[in-house]
């Protein structure tokens, strides 16, 4: 390889290290540097409505679920002795354990929702401390 092919090659190196990232120009258009894609935000109307939806779909699901409680168990009884009675009560087990398991992840999705306004904000201040940290060394504009 040529000497003057090797410093081409080190140049545009250079040249694309340098396009991906400029943090001393100025904010695009639409403000920000994504280009003017929309800042990400959370609705603090919207996540209260979704968390009241949740907490109605637990209720509903609480009731629901319940629901074949007693016509399970009269089936049962009137199948004793019988595989069928076994199977039904086998399946009423597994019916009730699924129906806690929805519940329990209504109520964790509610408790996520409640929370991601705050969690956003722990993001914020982590990149702003990261940012804090760098040292962008002496201003060249404040040199004598």
């Amino acid at each position: 390889m040529a000497w003057d092919e090797w410093e081409q090659l080190k140049a545009d190196a250079l040249a694309r290290r340098q396009n991906q990232m400029r943090l001393d120009s100025a904010a695009a258009a639409g403000g920000g540097g994504t280009g003017g894609a929309p800042d990400l935000k959370t609705n603090k109307t919207g996540q209260k409505t979704a968390v009241s939806a949740l907490d109605d779909i637990h209720r509903d699901t609480g009731k629901a679920g319940s629901h074949a409680d007693e016509s399970s168990a009269t089936a049962v009884r009137e199948f004793t002795g019988w595989d069928t009675g076994s199977g039904l009560k086998d399946a009423h087990a597994e019916w009730v354990l699924q129906v806690k398991n929805l519940q329990g992840r209504l109520v964790k999705d509610q408790e996520s929702l409640k929370d991601s306004h705050q969690q956003f904000q722990y993001v914020d201040y982590g990149v702003r401390s990261e940012i804090a940290q760098i040292d962008a060394g002496p201003d060249p504009r404040r040199e004598a």
